[in-house]
């Protein structure tokens, strides 16, 4: 784990007297007991993302945490709010009885979601459930952001004209390395004209969770943010928006960085601000998880 600028270790979970992965529960929950906001990112097909996130989640490490009196939200950029009501009629089901991932994500028809398999992310959905932690959908409903980018979405509310406004008044070199990044995720092969209108789908989705993580906090007095390292980032991610919604709230970052072949140093992990600052508050190193390279097949169809 990183922090601050200096590596703690470089694998999570380490068989040590106190592993990075213990040191990250007491400090994260540290924040959360101050009434902060915890914003845990993710390869989105990476299971130990998804197991570690959960330790996190339901600190059975570290048990004093899961205390009674603090239930902070639990917001997934996996749901979107069009899927509230089927997530409130799965908690009316359940009652109170011992609620299931799997119960959740069928309910929330995950296998025609679009995200990886349902069994790489029960662990996570797991851990909230058992911990008690109340499921909040994070993510406006499917293909809203891009529309407002555009400037095609019907009935603008004015939360989403002020979101709108504040995403366009990001400072340019944030939004330069947003589309830099955008770019090369396109494998650098895709022409740069409409990256400026997928960089303000980009931070408008930002907006949108940042948002539904302050009604979280309003609710339950703190939460977690659980979404891809992109959206975790503290320079340009959720936690710029939230830097200008909420100035006196309390926010972490933590990126979960997937370990390369021959890329020793701890330091190159750590993602950067344009001033070369760091845009996360901790990272966990994770061994990566094995996957064919998604640029191979852009390049054979490259004429």
């Amino acid at each position: 784990m990183l922090a601050g600028g200096r590596p703690i270790e470089v694998a999570a979970g380490a068989a040590c007297a106190t592993s990075p992965l213990e040191q990250l529960i007491v400090e994260v929950w540290h924040v959360i007991r101050g009434g902060g906001i915890v914003l845990l990112g993710e390869v989105h097909d990476n299971a130990e993302h998804h197991r570690v996130r959960g330790d996190i989640l339901w600190p059975r490490l570290e048990p004093r945490f899961a205390t009674r009196d603090l239930r902070p939200a639990a917001v997934f950029e996996h749901i979107d709010t069009s899927q509230r009501e089927r997530l409130d009629t799965f908690y009316a089901i359940a009652g109170r009885r011992q609620r299931q991932a799997a119960d959740l994500l069928r309910a929330l028809l995950w296998d025609r979601s679009g995200w990886p398999a349902e069994r790489i992310f029960e662990p996570l959905f797991d851990a909230a459930l058992r911990a008690k932690l109340p499921i909040l959908p994070g993510s406006a409903p499917r293909g809203r952001a891009g529309a407002l980018a555009r400037g095609t979405a019907a009935d603008v509310t004015d939360a989403e004209a002020a979101a709108l406004d504040l995403a366009r008044s990001m400072p340019a070199p944030l939004v330069a390395a947003l589309e830099d990044d955008l770019q090369a995720s396109h494998c650098g092969m895709t022409p740069s004209v409409g990256f400026g209108t997928m960089s303000l789908t980009q931070r408008l989705a930002d907006a949108h969770l940042a948002g539904q993580l302050l009604e979280g906090v309003k609710k339950q007095g703190a939460a977690f943010l659980l979404a891809g390292n992109g959206h975790v980032r503290s320079d340009r991610g959720v936690a710029w928006h939230l830097r200008h919604l909420a100035p006196q709230r309390r926010v972490v970052s933590v990126v979960l960085a997937e370990v390369e072949d021959g890329k020793v140093d701890a330091a190159a992990y750590v993602p950067r601000a344009p001033d070369g600052a760091w845009a996360t508050d901790y990272v966990l190193l994770t061994p990566r998880q094995a996957r064919p390279d998604p640029c191979e097949k852009v390049r054979q169809r490259r004429p």
